[in-house]
């Protein structure tokens, strides 16, 4: 037989719990040293000890455990068991469908940290442009609030039969996007109509441009990119510089009466181009 220090090692129980276990009537020892109190365990208590660790990493209860060593009915063991199983496969099924979900998760994760390392700026060049007629609508709004100040723009377009030529413009007069609120104004070009309020001719002119491809969060890159390029030429801008939304903000076949964010295109695909009307400075 072992002592309880011995059989505590084979077992890998901790004495304790051995002590608690022979209290409560789940495993009592095969024998009790009458004078030195000394518990003794045989190699019986071992596999009976194996039993129940198994048992109780299956979750169940040390009371329900005690009661199937206590009653070694055969049918019930078999029928508790099946129950058991087929409890622990619903879970493994549920456990498979987690992992896949967060390793779908984690891949997603991978790709948009790889595709938005930074946005891609283009190289900043001259471009002429005719005067167009556009309908514009300025507001201070939250940033994030953005969409719905597209959709008031497109509500008014509707309601006034516009014809729409371009894309979307927009004109931030306080470019921060750490603010609470930020002063839009967004621009939309319509072909000529009858004088209504809302309606201004936006100049031609020679202007400095660039194209940034990537998150709107990622806009101040090219602002500072254009803005130093203007120094190096010698030039100034006339005005304020403005947005032209070429893909991302609205689905290039928009209903104009259903108007919402381009949820199919990824942020990493979107592209703005960025302009500001320039003059020549005088040496």
């Amino acid at each position: 037989m072992y002592s309880i220090g011995k059989f505590s090692e084979i077992c890998n129980i901790p004495v304790k719990t051995l002590r608690y276990y022979s209290d409560i009537g789940l495993l009592k020892p095969s024998y009790i040293d009458p004078i030195t109190k000394y518990r003794y365990y045989d190699y019986d208590k071992i596999q009976t000890m194996k039993k129940i660790k198994l048992l109780k990493s299956c979750q169940f209860s040390l009371q329900t455990i005690k009661e199937l060593m206590e009653k070694n009915d055969q049918t019930h063991w078999k029928s508790l068991l099946e129950h058991k199983i087929a409890e622990l496969e619903d879970q493994k099924e549920q456990l498979s469908k987690q992992i896949k979900e967060i390793n779908r998760l984690k891949v997603q994760i991978e790709k948009e940290s790889s595709i938005i390392p930074g946005p891609l700026l283009s190289d900043c060049f001259m471009e002429k442009r005719k005067e167009i007629l556009v309908y514009t609508l300025r507001e201070k709004i939250k940033v994030t609030f953005i969409d719905q100040l597209v959709k008031k723009l497109f509500d008014r377009v509707y309601a006034f039969n516009l014809d729409i030529i371009g894309n979307l413009m927009a004109v931030f007069y306080e470019r921060d996007l750490y603010q609470k609120e930020a002063d839009v104004e967004l621009l939309i070009p319509i072909k000529e109509t009858n004088k209504i309020d809302g309606c201004i001719m936006l100049a031609g002119g020679t202007y400095a441009c660039l194209t940034v491809k990537g998150p709107y969060s990622e806009l101040d890159a090219g602002y500072e990119k254009l803005r130093s390029w203007l120094i190096e030429q010698n030039l100034s801008p006339v005005g304020n510089a403005f947005e032209i939304y070429e893909k991302g903000l609205v689905p290039s076949d928009f209903n104009i009466r259903e108007i919402r964010p381009d949820l199919n295109r990824h942020p990493s695909e979107f592209i703005t181009k960025i302009c500001v009307r320039v003059t020549k400075n005088d040496h």
